[in-house]
């Protein structure tokens, strides 16, 4: 038996099969337009939760530099005018530094993880050279004032003067890193919030040309040729039908051309 090649909805002539393909063209339109502006819109949110982490990181790496900062005045100030007093500030600020580096190493990482590691190493030996620092100053605290030898004190505060010093900086490079990447998010929502914005206003204008442009087809292909037919069997009834008019239709080779030669071979 032979095979009839099935011509292509593209070429085909069929008017059922040209609305299918113009409403497929509508569908895939709005589905390609959805589908990117959901996902600007998901790319949005995940923007905003990474920023979200990086400004509780930052905040962080503030409070904990700000609290570095008042134990290194604190230490300083014990030698002067050590009391227990001052010693439990001392623990009291030890105790919360590591509790913020704790939540800091935690949270998920947006910076340098290595570098927060390399911070918390430090803050532990600090721990221990602020703790000989304490225990030198109440010893010499504990002698008379001439068998007193503060030379020792001095050197463990150079020491931690130093590591003080690191600390400072590290914590620095985490705080700058952490702005330019707060910032490189910023732009990066902004960018996508006006390519989202551009797209909604662009579609819309591009949608409603698409549905004119259905609505002619089907008023140029289907109404216009079903009222011309109408007309014919008005004309037929009154014989005043003319079968040149529908000469036009007749030669079209689609369900409505069928129905015009139907008509014509009643007529």
């Amino acid at each position: 038996m032979e095979n009839k090649f099935s011509p292509s909805p593209l070429k085909s002539k069929n008017l059922h099969a040209r609305l299918v393909l113009v409403f497929s063209f509508l569908f895939v339109f709005c589905v390609l337009a959805l589908s990117v502006f959901l996902f600007n819109v998901l790319h949005l949110i995940s923007l905003n939760d990474q920023s979200r982490f990086v400004f509780e990181e930052n905040r962080r790496i503030y409070q904990l530099e700000v609290m570095l900062k008042q134990y290194h005045l604190g230490l300083k100030n014990y030698s002067i005018s050590s009391s227990s007093l001052a010693e439990m500030r001392l623990a009291a600020l030890d105790r919360r530094i590591d509790e913020t580096l704790l939540a800091l190493q935690d949270q998920p990482p947006t910076g340098d993880l290595a570098l927060i590691e390399a911070i918390a190493s430090q803050k532990t030996a600090l721990s221990v050279l602020a703790g000989q620092i304490i225990a030198s100053v109440d010893e010499q605290d504990a002698l008379d004032y001439e068998d007193q030898e503060w030379g020792e004190v001095e050197r463990l505060s150079l020491q931690a003067d130093q590591l003080f010093d690191l600390l400072y900086s590290d914590l620095e490079t985490l705080r700058r890193a952490g702005l330019e990447q707060l910032q490189g998010l910023q732009d990066e929502a902004a960018l996508f919030s006006m390519f989202a914005m551009a797209l909604g206003i662009l579609s819309i204008p591009a949608f409603l040309f698409l549905a004119l442009a259905v609505a002619f087809i089907i008023y140029a292909q289907i109404h216009l040729p079903l009222e011309q037919l109408a007309r014919a069997a008005r004309d037929l009834q009154s014989r005043q039908f003319n079968p040149a008019s529908l000469d036009g239709l007749a030669r079209r080779d689609d369900e409505i051309g069928v129905m015009a030669r139907e008509f014509l071979q009643m007529a």
